[in-house]
């Protein structure tokens, strides 16, 4: 009885930990997602504003006769920024969130099969 106790406190130290690295790797992960939203936000901020008055001045810096065909062309070409940004953004991720965590369970599975030959 008392080897399938020691079985049973191992067993659940072992899930203990795992679950300890899973929400450390959570807590993480929402960190630096945030991080990133903030930073995103802010550079989003600066460059429309940036964008904007260099268009006003670009636009204002032309003949006349000009602005209208600058005006055209600055929109096909934030136009096709857009376009770029979205399929930046439809592609897949590379980096697997958790994968500290699947990777220790992965290794602690091939221990126990390994356990059992």
């Amino acid at each position: 009885m008392a080897d399938v106790r020691g079985v049973a406190a191992d067993a659940l130290r072992i899930v203990r930990t795992r679950l300890e690295l899973l929400s450390i790797e959570f807590q993480e992960e929402k960190e630096r997602i945030v991080r990133q939203m903030l930073v995103a936000s802010a550079a989003l901020f600066f460059a429309v504003f940036g964008v904007m008055l260099a268009l006003v001045w670009l636009v204002l810096a032309l003949p006349e006769e000009y602005r209208q065909s600058a005006l055209g062309v600055l929109c096909l070409l934030f136009l096709a920024g857009a376009g770029g940004c979205w399929f930046s953004l439809s592609r897949k991720r590379t980096r697997i969130p958790f994968a500290s965590t699947l990777g220790t369970l992965a290794r602690d599975e091939a221990a126990l099969k390994g356990g059992d030959d």
